[in-house]
């Protein structure tokens, strides 16, 4: 047994891994400074607000998230000769316990990949355990501790964290731009995922043979196409998530299960029964419009691709675009692309930008950003507090209004938190 201290404890995936750490027979606690984890709560872990310098002296490992690179806690870890592990490595570590670890990366719909190939596993009764960089929402949870035969993770590029794992089958969904604050350049980036490809004993990297037709909408707005395998129909499916993005993530789990050898009608019961990812365009109660979405996105093809969904989807509605831009940097490096997508967008509004790790200084704001594109569309504003984005909103759009809110930041909490959204 070991005292394992988690700095940044309540990211996604270090909020998974503690669990996981507890779940070994460790001590397990950490410190963050941002919402306290509901998952960490109901695991009775306690997390400190400012990091307790006597709990580091007291431990015998330090985990410590991308976000807190630079953090005092971690310089404090380090002057004291803590033995130090980055969250790329203690994922490593665990990986290294199971049998068959299957790993999915890209810039674009790895949590919802990740969460279908475990959906289908679990449906074949494999009883696979789960590390997820979101919460599902048949549970409310971003991890699944099953047994040691199969270990479906997602596989983060920031930092390199992925080249941490030695996957018995690896997926890449896409490689596009992305952490260049870390990679600096789009070359290196893509070189890291070679490299983490070539740690793989098997890599899905593209369709083959497989293929998407008819694809469309049901009357709830959930997603329906057909399958095939060249010109042979495979499957119908008809799923409860909408966006047409879906289909490309249910091919790369179809070929995961494929690969270990799972029947096409397990596959396809797994699809139907799939209930998606929370903040993965995800329709949420509101009440003051009948219609709001809530999605990760915050890359700008991301962005694009939720817009394009909820105007095909909502197609006789008015659809409002609210972004919080996650991290200056990002803002700054894919400024061409940001201004691409959302100078088409026919009303946006931008929120605060959410800093994570970052000063503005390392980068544009998201009210230096709004400025910019108010010069091409007039149908743009800015706001940094709820009050007034709130007030903007009930004032001026009628209740069939579609809202979309997108960004990888915490107003989707915000908005919980004043009772704008359940």
């Amino acid at each position: 047994m070991k005292k394992i201290y988690f700095l940044g404890i309540c990211g996604i995936s270090m909020s998974a891994l503690a669990i996981m750490a507890k779940n070994e027979g460790n001590l397990v606690g950490g410190c963050d400074d941002g919402q306290i984890s509901e998952v960490l709560q109901e695991e009775n872990i306690c997390v400190d607000k400012n990091f307790d310098a006597k709990k580091i002296l007291d431990a015998d490992e330090i985990v410590f998230s991308s976000a807190m690179r630079k953090h005092e806690s971690l310089i404090f870890a380090k002057k004291h000769y803590k033995k130090i592990l980055s969250r790329g490595e203690f994922l490593g570590r665990i990986a290294k316990k199971y049998d068959k670890v299957i790993a999915v990366a890209g810039s674009h719909g790895k949590t919802t990949t990740t969460a279908l190939v475990f959906q289908i596993l679990q449906f074949a009764g494999k009883n696979p355990t789960l590390h997820l960089g979101g919460l599902r929402c048949e549970d409310g949870k971003n991890f699944y501790l099953g047994e040691k035969d199969y270990f479906v993770t997602e596989a983060c590029e920031y930092c390199d964290n992925f080249l941490f794992l030695n996957p018995y089958i690896s997926v890449v969904t896409n490689v596009e731009k992305e952490h260049l604050d870390y990679f600096k350049t789009f070359e290196n980036q893509k070189n890291s995922f070679e490299k983490f490809k070539r740690n793989s004993n098997f890599v899905i990297d593209n369709f083959a043979d497989i293929s998407a037709k008819n694809i469309s909408h049901d009357k709830s707005g959930g997603l329906v196409f057909s399958l095939y395998n060249k010109n042979k129909k495979i499957m119908k499916v008809h799923m409860r998530i909408c966006e047409d993005v879906n289909v490309k993530n249910c091919i790369y789990a179809y070929l995961v299960a494929k690969k270990l050898g799972i029947s096409d009608k397990i596959i396809q019961l797994a699809f139907e029964n799939f209930k998606g990812v929370k903040t993965r365009f995800e329709r949420v109660n509101c009440p003051f419009f009948d219609i709001v979405i809530c999605d990760y996105a915050h890359h700008p093809t991301e962005i694009e691709n939720a817009v394009k969904s909820a105007n095909k989807i909502f197609k006789n509605r008015q659809v409002i675009t609210i972004f919080q831009p996650h991290t200056y940097s990002r803002t700054k490096t894919l400024f061409d692309e940001f201004f691409a997508v959302f100078s088409k967008v026919k009303h946006s509004i931008f929120y605060k930008t959410y800093p994570a790790r970052e000063n503005e200084s390392d980068g544009m704001s998201a009210k230096t950003f709004a400025e910019i594109i108010k010069k091409h569309n007039k149908n743009t504003q800015y706001f940094d507090n709820f009050t007034s984005l709130k007030d903007f909103l009930t004032e001026n759009f009628s209740k069939d209004t579609v809202l979309l809110f997108v960004g990888a930041g915490d107003l989707p909490n915000i908005l919980h938190k004043n009772h704008f959204i359940s």
